[in-house]
């Protein structure tokens, strides 16, 4: 595939399959190079995430052992807070970095993720 032609690949494949319109919204997200998955005003869930990006690796096939979910969709304390948890138990206070179209784009280019 030629450099601009995966930009236009992976800029249709996330608008057709995920850039779905949210709940009580009249038209879907503005779809950009920089729209991330896990940070923002529309972040994805972690195994929405996952599957988003299992179906990425595949179809653009791009090598993924580097990639690191959890990176951009780090454990969450959930219901318990960290407070009432034993200690070998308390969850870190993590935020997301951002996981944009931009990196998808630029880890088909290069057939394996570049982002650490």
């Amino acid at each position: 595939m030629v450099k601009d032609a995966i930009q236009d690949a992976v800029l249709e494949w996330y608008d057709k399959y995920y850039n779905v319109k949210p709940l009580l919204s009249k038209k879907k997200p503005q779809l950009t190079l920089d729209t991330s998955l896990s940070t923002g005003k529309y972040p994805w869930a972690r195994e929405t995430g996952d599957d988003i990006l299992n179906d990425y690796f595949k179809r653009f096939n791009v090598e993924s052992s580097a990639f690191d979910l959890l990176l951009y969709w780090p454990y969450e304390k959930g219901f318990l807070p960290n407070v009432l948890r034993p200690l070998s138990q308390k969850v870190p206070e993590i935020s997301p970095k951002p996981l944009t179209v931009r990196m998808l784009v630029e880890s088909a280019k290069a057939g394996r993720w570049i982002f650490k």
